[in-house]
């Protein structure tokens, strides 16, 4: 799993190695087809703080070669902001007194049908807080049915699940994820973190881990 990985990885060495590199390291990542770690900790390092404009062009030509010229657009659709969670930078914190809400069915659909009319968006993103007690798989499956005579391409960014339920959402129609992982630094993710299921760091950062067991 991605939490044993990081176990073999000393944070303070590897900030030691970047904070390390020289005008010479960053010039020759800059000049290589293919980097390697190496390379990586060269163009991230201070040192390479005068070469922000040309890691942009190259930036901009790699992506360019690989994607042409376009521009990817997904609407995200919050369908509940019930949380258990205590993330101090969030406003779902649980703490939070604010109106907390779980659209009904019925309200989902008239959420799709709104966005059809504003524009012709085919990539929908479903967003929830994570209180799986009362909006969990099941009602994510059925927000997923409702989705698919309005979107072709359905992704979400919930709570991590297991693997098994992760497969069971692509039977509904679910082709991708989005999970942000705030911080790798597990002590300081235990500060932004404090409690609730999300402060479980290992079960998070093993989410793609996950994710792929379940062919997502």
């Amino acid at each position: 799993m991605f939490s044993d990985e990081l176990e073999n990885l000393s944070w303070e060495e590897t900030t030691e190695r970047i904070h390390a590199k020289t005008d010479t390291d960053v010039r020759r990542a800059l000049s290589k087809e293919h980097c390697d770690v190496e390379d990586f900790m060269a163009l991230v390092s201070p040192a390479a703080t005068p070469y922000l404009e040309t890691m942009a062009r190259l930036s901009k030509k790699y992506t360019e070669a690989r994607f042409g010229k376009t521009i990817s657009m997904f609407v995200p659709l919050y369908i509940t902001n019930s949380c258990t969670n205590s993330c101090v930078y969030c406003g779902f914190h649980i703490s939070n007194p604010m109106p907390r809400t779980i659209l009904t069915e019925e309200e989902i659909v008239n959420e799709y049908k709104a966005i059809k009319k504003l524009a012709p968006f085919e990539n929908l993103l479903l967003v929830t807080g994570e209180n799986p007690a009362k909006a969990g798989v099941p009602y994510i499956a059925r927000a997923l049915d409702l989705a698919k005579p309005y979107f072709s391409n359905l992704k979400i960014e919930v709570m991590p699940l297991k693997a098994e339920e992760y497969a069971e959402l692509k039977k509904h129609g679910m082709n991708g994820v989005i999970c942000f992982q705030e911080t790798y630094h597990k002590a300081n993710y235990k500060i932004y973190h404090p409690r609730g299921m999300k402060s479980k760091f290992e079960w998070r950062v093993n989410g793609f881990d996950r994710m792929g067991q379940a062919g997502v």
